[in-house]
């Protein structure tokens, strides 16, 4: 059976619109393990009490660097850090203490609860940056996929008593994200996510925007599906419309898995996003 473009399986789930998505994590799994032979860092720093509330640090030759989060993909129920590690060479050659997060994943843990202790998580990276290496001033985020949605979700400007104090993140860079939820209910995926109905509105980041504190970058790949580059698109709308200093960018023939090998190498097209974000210059 043919795929047509508006199939919702096939816009909704990046593993059936990029068939070979297997090859990227395969590289990125290798380029990872490279990356923990060369570099010196910290793993498995616990900044929670849940089992995956772990973090790697690659640090800066100086102390008090410009600090950068990572947050992986995976759709909230796969991955983990240590496919990511790769990231390191992007940043820590420019001077920015690097950080791999981990998260809790579906369906040990709702979404809901993965929302609530990533923003914890940040919460705690910003109060211990200087035993980290970092500037706890100058600290920034990024994610992809399922990460960028947690990054979102973190900033939102109507988490009550729970909110991130304005200006901890000074920037974000969402990348390939997914905004609305209410798709995730449809897709073969939620048999392991456990999405509920009940739950869609307290996890949409278009219905929780972002603090307009934090400095935000919306990336996308101009080959992922049209309604995943709408997810995108209008994210980056609504929080312009609310006065966020929010830039777009479509990354010519990336698709969702594709679009992080532009994070390999400090002159990589994504790595140079993040760099910007984080105030480093060439």
């Amino acid at each position: 059976m043919s795929v047509v473009p508006d199939d919702h399986e096939w816009q909704y789930n990046p593993r059936h619109s990029v068939p070979d998505f297997a090859r990227h994590a395969e590289r990125a799994a290798e380029l990872s393990r490279t990356v923990r032979e060369r570099h010196a860092a910290r793993y498995d720093i616990a900044y929670g009490d849940s089992p995956l509330s772990t973090l790697d640090v690659f640090p800066a030759a100086a102390p008090g660097a410009p600090l950068h989060v990572f947050l992986h993909g995976g759709y909230w129920r796969g991955r983990d850090k240590a496919d990511y590690s790769y990231v390191a060479d992007a940043l820590v050659p420019r001077g920015v203490t690097t950080v791999v997060m981990n998260y809790d994943l579906c369906p040990a843990a709702t979404l809901p609860e993965i929302a609530r202790r990533t923003r914890e998580g940040l919460r705690w990276i910003h109060r211990n940056a200087p035993s980290l290496g970092g500037d706890p001033d100058r600290l920034t985020v990024s994610g992809h996929s399922a990460g960028a949605h947690l990054i979102a979700m973190a900033l939102a400007d109507d988490a009550g008593a729970d909110r991130l104090e304005d200006g901890a993140i000074k920037a974000a860079v969402l990348i390939s994200g997914i905004y609305e939820l209410a798709p995730v209910l449809d897709i073969t995926v939620n048999e392991t996510i456990g999405l509920r109905p009940e739950m869609v509105d307290g996890v949409s980041p278009m219905r929780h925007p972002p603090s307009t504190a934090t400095a935000l970058t919306v990336v996308v790949g101009s080959a992922e599906t049209p309604a995943w580059i709408a997810q995108s698109r209008d994210f980056a709308t609504l929080c312009r419309g609310r006065g966020s200093r929010c830039s777009y960018h479509t990354l010519a023939g990336e698709d969702h898995f594709s679009i992080m090998a532009r994070m390999e190498r400090p002159d990589d097209a994504l790595s140079r996003l993040v760099l910007d974000a984080a105030g480093v210059k060439e």
